[in-house]
């Protein structure tokens, strides 16, 4: 009895085993692949810029007081005037009583451009009461407030790119001259100053502009996109690499993605940052040379997931293009395009020359060939399907040789 237990016992773990397997065996089988757009990166250039918001003033202004009180008999020079250093911008009278009567003059002690009028005429003031303001404009620097992370990056000699709502399409360069050497406590950022050569009078005080600080500059690079990055916990960056499943796994159900029974796995792959520039990522190791990365689509993927590849998308065109050279690819493909139109033209015309150019010995031209054909017995259609297989040969063979050409 004991050994009919053993055996039934043996029995229905054979069993189990067997429909454990037969159960991996079909999860295997029913193995979707994952679509993935992917590409191979190529090494190009990079520039990483801080994005930020500033407010550009002038470096020499000043605001015209009197030197003593009364009241202002008249103004001299208004908004938009131009004076030079030593100009009256306003008089006064002085209300003094007894004394030879003579207006006190304010004056301005630099060349500059009048900015703004505080008083009219007739206005009761004090001494050292501002009448006007004088700017010179042209030179003029650009107040940064540079975020505590970014201190590191920031240097003298730093070039600094300029665009104002007044000029959207016109990006103006300026230089870093000064930085301040201790932090706001109040608002964590480090005042940086740059220099801004406004000859052209594009820029005035007081404009918002918005500032690129160029921070980090790489040559022959692998550049990808920043989705096609992620990180684990020890903040280690990684990426998928798509290689060719040469395991002996079943294919899967439906179709390839490519027609073919070559199946493609994403595996993860430990990469080093370079640094980061908005949405594309800079890669200074961990990826080689013509080796397909997945560039939009990973949130899916695990380490050795089915994937089927996406190429030549458009959204991925300039990741793996550099971007001087996006508008001549587009060019070489419009031109390419233009020579396949031109050589089909060709070849079709040269097939046709072909047909009719040489005709046969003691044979009359065309037309009279025509026209005895038309009033001649027809052959029979076993002659005529060999004659047209013929045709066919020679203008298969015609063609060959017109492309060859």
């Amino acid at each position: 009895m004991r050994f009919e237990r053993i055996i039934i016992l043996m029995l229905c773990l054979s069993i189990f085993f067997a429909s454990c397997n037969r159960n991996k065996a079909d999860l295997k089988k029913k193995e979707n692949p994952i679509s993935v757009l992917v590409a191979a990166p190529i090494k190009q250039h990079l520039d990483e810029y801080l994005e930020l918001s500033a407010e550009i003033k002038a470096i020499k202004e000043v605001e015209i007081s009197s030197d003593v009180p009364g009241k202002i008999a008249n103004i001299l020079k208004y908004e938009g005037s131009f004076v030079n250093k030593g100009d009256t911008i306003a008089l006064i009278d002085r209300f003094v009583i007894g004394a030879n009567y003579a207006y006190a003059p304010a004056r301005t002690p630099i060349s500059g451009y009048v900015t703004t009028t505080y008083m009219a005429v007739g206005a009761s003031i004090a001494a050292s009461t501002p009448i006007a303001n004088v700017a010179d404009i042209s030179q003029l620097e650009v107040e940064i407030q540079v975020p505590e992370r970014s201190i590191a990056g920031i240097e003298l000699g730093q070039k600094v790119f300029i665009r104002v709502p007044s000029s959207p399409n016109k990006e103006i360069e300026a230089v870093i001259t000064k930085r301040d050497y201790a932090v706001n406590p109040s608002t964590r950022t480090l005042m940086v100053k740059a220099l801004i050569d406004n000859k052209d009078k594009l820029l005035l005080p007081g404009m918002f502009s918005d500032v690129s600080i160029l921070l980090n500059s790489a040559d022959n690079v692998f550049v990808i996109p920043n989705s096609s990055v992620f990180s684990d916990d020890l903040g280690k960056n990684y990426i998928y690499v798509v290689k060719e499943d040469n395991s002996n796994n079943p294919p899967t159900e439906g179709k390839a993605s490519d027609n073919t029974n070559t199946q493609y796995r994403a595996y993860t792959r430990e990469v080093s940052v370079l640094f980061t520039s908005k949405d594309k990522v800079a890669l200074s190791g961990g990826l080689e040379e013509g080796e397909e990365v997945v560039m939009f689509g990973r949130e899916f993927l695990k380490n050795g997931s089915l994937v089927n590849r996406i190429e030549n998308d458009p959204t991925i065109l300039e990741y793996i293009t550099p971007p001087t050279t996006l508008a001549s690819a587009q060019t070489n493909i419009t031109n390419t395009a233009n020579q396949t139109s031109a050589v089909k033209n060709t070849n079709t015309t040269a097939v046709k020359n072909t047909n009719t150019s040489k005709p046969a010995a003691n044979v009359k031209p065309a037309a009279t060939v025509k026209n005895t054909n038309s009033t001649t017995t027809k052959p029979s259609p076993a002659k005529q399907q060999n004659n047209n297989n013929n045709n066919t040969q020679n203008n298969s063979s015609d063609t060959i040789y017109s492309v060859g050409g």
